[in-house]
């Protein structure tokens, strides 16, 4: 079409307007999208509903999937958790997320170093539990930052500094940060507590019973006394499951919580894991576990997506 009939067909759908050239150009362009495109919205419902469907049932079946396979969700979530963002960070050169990722790997593979050594030292098993449940709190504490500062932007508190795009931009990176990392984390802490319940032989597999019989007064996690009656055993505060099996407090809980373990280490019961909430910021925790979860699913999903 020449530019006369192009103005002509502008003006059929503008009538009683003078266009200019760049109004006549809009008005074409936009045309041809909506011929281009015609008939995707019903495509983009379908893809929507999909989508809410896969988020829904997402947490029962990666339950199922971690239950009755958890060789093979350890291994797909922890390559894909822990190479995909690197490598396209690398390829994007965002550096300082690659030099962050770095030294948190160096450091954590020194961890999982010392609780896979055998014999176990003696302190291993409370400085792992502990390592970890540091990194959690300041993982979550990035998370709940980046997500007020998000509210902040959602609602443009501060017109000019909220409403800017590079405030946005901060939002999103702190919220990844503290979703990243307390996901490699609940990771490679679960790895870590497997492979010291196995060396201490207290605690078993989920298919295996424990080789070892455990005292009254030893805690089956760290493998140290409980102050009971050894004056050279931990002196901390004791927490006792509904099996009346009991453990140091920090060990049941970096066991359960943050190791994500929802049975007692020795027996096998279930445990209540509302027992172990001890202020609201506990609570919430469960949407930041919630809001982790989902976020192994999306990097899993890139990861197939990108293959494809």
């Amino acid at each position: 079409m020449n530019s006369a009939q192009l103005y002509a067909l502008a003006s059929s759908l503008r009538p009683g307007e003078t266009l200019s050239p760049a109004e006549v150009n809009f008005i074409i362009q936009r045309e041809l999208y909506k011929v281009e495109h015609k008939g995707h919205e019903g495509k983009h419902m379908v893809m929507f509903l999909i989508f809410i469907g896969v988020l829904a049932m997402l947490p029962s079946t990666v339950k199922l999937w971690r239950q009755h396979h958890p060789t093979s969700y350890r291994l797909v979530s922890m390559g894909s958790i822990s190479l995909i963002p690197p490598y396209f960070a690398l390829a994007n050169k965002y550096y300082r997320f690659v030099v962050i990722w770095l030294i948190y790997t160096v450091l954590n593979l020194y961890v999982l170093y010392l609780a896979t050594r055998q014999p176990l030292q003696a302190r291993t098993p409370r400085r792992v539990y502990q390592w970890f449940a540091l990194i959690n709190k300041l993982s979550y504490g990035v998370f709940v930052v980046g997500f007020v500062l998000f509210l902040l932007s959602f609602f443009n508190v501060a017109p000019g500094l909220t409403d800017t795009e590079s405030f946005l931009s901060l939002c999103m990176l702190i919220l990844f940060y503290g979703l990243y990392f307390g996901l490699m984390s609940r990771d490679l802490v679960g790895l870590c507590t497997d492979k010291i319940a196995a060396t201490l032989g207290y605690s078993g597999s989920e298919q295996h019973l424990p080789t070892k019989t455990l005292p009254h007064d030893v805690c089956c996690i760290c493998g140290d006394g409980l102050g009971n009656e050894d004056a050279n055993a931990v002196r901390e505060p004791t927490h006792k499951l509904s099996c009346q099996h009991v453990f140091h407090a920090t060990c049941i809980r970096g066991w359960c919580v943050v190791g994500k373990k929802d049975m007692c280490p020795f027996c096998r019961e279930k445990v209540d894991l509302e027992t172990f909430k001890q202020n609201p910021w506990d609570k919430q925790e469960l949407f930041y576990v919630t809001a982790i979860e989902y976020m192994r699913f999306f990097i899993a999903f890139k990861a197939s997506d990108s293959g494809g």
